[in-house]
């Protein structure tokens, strides 16, 4: 069950960051004009925060069931997975000899988790 609720909780995260990059286009969200506060959203930006919610609610649980040690760094990295493909795939953004360093270093560490231990 921790499996699941964990890629859901991870598919609701990334996708919110996809979609509110997708919403930010036309600028941010929240600005201020004439000393007011003036909404800028719109349907991908609703959508983000939607997902934001849901991915909070399933972050909440997940944390109050579950070892924090594990499932933060697990969830983290799989989050940072797949925004990396997203702004390869969806954004054009530059894979870099960093970037694809730092992604190899992530995937070295979820290995490393994951071990068991023999002590």
């Amino acid at each position: 069950m921790s499996k699941i609720l964990i890629a859901l909780y991870v598919l609701t995260t990334s996708s919110a960051l996809v979609v509110l990059k997708l919403g930010s286009g036309a600028g941010a969200p929240i600005s201020f004009v004439n000393g007011k506060v003036h909404l800028n959203l719109n349907l991908y930006v609703a959508s983000g925060i939607i997902l934001y919610g849901v991915s909070f609610l399933l972050y909440m649980y997940l944390i109050s069931r579950y070892e924090l040690g594990y499932i933060i760094p697990i969830a983290a990295a799989f989050v940072y997975l797949l925004i990396f493909g997203a702004s390869f795939f969806i954004f054009k953004e530059a894979f870099t000899v960093i970037k694809v360093a730092g992604i190899v270093l992530i995937v070295a560490g979820l290995i490393l988790l994951n071990l068991k231990s023999t002590t």
